[in-house]
């Protein structure tokens, strides 16, 4: 019994830390740019939910990636509802990328094991987010998110495409890139941080 409170105990509180942290980094923006689509930044704050995962297990990580959710609606330096939901999906979606590799009883965290974490968190992630990204510039919101991509294609990359779907298209690639270079940086921070941790408690 009292060790099944000292689990319950240590969750609730690893949970808590990893969640403050996670609101710490948005608050610190520690966060660099995505050069092809500068209004997309490579966010260190999902870290710290992938950590849960990798720690504790998914409902930790949910946990983490909720909370921090819920604090992005609150206004400056966050941005409400769209930004912060689609950042949910995202990382929602690459920790059941992740956890469809790491649920199975007494996996170790060795490259192979991490390499069919990214590959697996990759395809769940860029998969969902490339559907997502396409209904709401295309499809639920087209006179709000159009004209702003066409303007940032166009100054950024010199792109100019007339066809509201090329534009759609265009960004939907670029974001599934974005998206597959974000897996990676968010995983093998908290692995490296998770073999410390195991060294540590040892």
């Amino acid at each position: 019994m009292q060790t099944v409170q000292v689990r319950v105990s240590r969750w609730v509180a690893g949970t808590s830390l990893l969640a403050s942290t996670a609101i710490v980094i948005s608050l610190l923006r520690l966060r660099f740019p995505y050069p092809l689509l500068p209004f997309l930044s490579f966010d260190l704050a999902e870290i710290p939910s992938v950590l849960a995962l990798v720690v504790f297990d998914f409902k930790s990580a949910f946990t983490v990636a909720v909370i921090h959710w819920i604090t992005l609606n609150f206004g400056r330096p966050f941005h409400v509802l769209i930004g912060p939901l689609m950042k949910l999906a995202a990382v929602v979606s690459m920790l059941i990328g992740f956890w469809i590799i790491f649920n199975k009883p007494n996996i170790i965290l060795n490259r192979r094991n991490i390499v069919s974490m990214i590959i697996s968190g990759s395809l769940v992630r860029v998969g969902l987010m490339s559907l997502v990204t396409f209904l709401l510039y295309y499809v639920l919101f087209p006179e709000v998110y159009l004209p702003t991509s066409t303007q940032v294609l166009k100054n950024v990359l010199g792109l100019e495409l007339e066809s509201s779907f090329l534009v759609a298209l265009v960004i939907v690639i670029f974001t599934a890139f974005f998206n597959l270079l974000h897996v990676p940086l968010s995983l093998l921070p908290a692995t490296s941080i998770y073999a410390l941790y195991r060294k540590i408690v040892r």
